[in-house]
């Protein structure tokens, strides 16, 4: 297959299957800081307004097997915030509620707090001026020191999903995945991280066998697809490339969507709007 590029992507939203969703609820409005925009039936929407930005789904899924303390296909994935007041703002809100953090580091200016939502799913929320990530070891920082730079707003702005890493049975599978089908280049081999767009969206992969890796994203909690805004064009220049290559694929009838899974059944669906 020959070097396939949709030049510039847009993360919009990751969806993730729970057993409690008001629970989960609680901890992405109360700790991290979104919006509830709002609830249709199992689904519980959230981001942040002005303008509004749908980052989240929750999908209440109680026939799915939680697989408590298991390895999930997700391993974790970050959430940028555009100055360190926000990041104070969320160790504030996570100290408010007692809720543990699970790690904090530091490096070249750079901050990150590490946290576990209450199903288990890591999520780093992140502060970095530039937008290409520091190369150095990261290394632990006083949250007493964040935590003085809190305004104590109750709510995170203008923020987005940059990384995310999966643990994958078959490492070189998903690499052809992401490279041939959706046109993501290697800055890192040595890391085995696929890089979109540098600075703007990142796929990290490790090896991992058991737990949840292999089986049906329906049939478990975690990680369910993950939504990417393009326009028309390429959305057209994305169904021609699937066509030629044979792939499999789901294309709505106005052709506003398109969905295909990944190597380990993640669904990455990339749509108009």
């Amino acid at each position: 297959m020959g070097i396939f590029d949709l030049g510039v992507l847009t993360l919009k939203t990751i969806a993730i299957r729970v057993k409690n969703r008001d629970l989960m609820i609680h901890f992405y409005r109360d700790i991290v800081g979104f919006h509830l925009l709002r609830e249709e039936n199992e689904l519980a929407i959230l981001g942040y307004k002005d303008p509004a930005t749908e980052l989240l789904w929750l999908e209440e899924s109680p026939r799915a097997e939680e697989y408590s303390g298991e390895i999930k296909k997700l391993q974790r994935f970050s959430l940028v915030v555009p100055n360190i007041e926000e990041l104070a703002n969320v160790l504030y809100r996570a100290n408010k509620e007692n809720y543990p953090i699970k790690d904090a580091l530091q490096a070249e200016g750079e901050k990150g707090l590490l946290i576990e939502d209450p199903e288990g799913n890591e999520i780093e929320i992140f502060y970095g001026p530039s937008k290409d990530r520091s190369t150095v070891k990261p290394e632990a920082f006083s949250l007493d020191s964040l935590l003085k730079k809190a305004t104590k707003r109750e709510k995170v702005h203008h923020s987005y999903f940059d990384k995310i890493h999966l643990n994958v049975s078959d490492v070189e599978k998903e690499q052809q995945f992401l490279s041939d089908v959706l046109g993501l280049r290697t800055y890192d081999e040595k890391n085995d991280v696929r890089v979109l767009n540098r600075g703007d969206f990142n796929v990290g992969l490790s090896y991992a066998s058991g737990g949840t890796i292999d089986l049906p994203t329906d049939k478990v909690l975690g990680l369910d697809f993950i939504r990417f805004q393009v326009t028309k064009a390429k959305l057209a220049k994305l169904l021609a490339h699937l066509e030629e290559n044979d792939k499999e694929y789901y294309v709505d009838k106005k052709q506003t969507m398109i969905t295909i899974y990944d190597a380990i059944g993640i669904e990455w669906w990339f749509t108009t709007n």
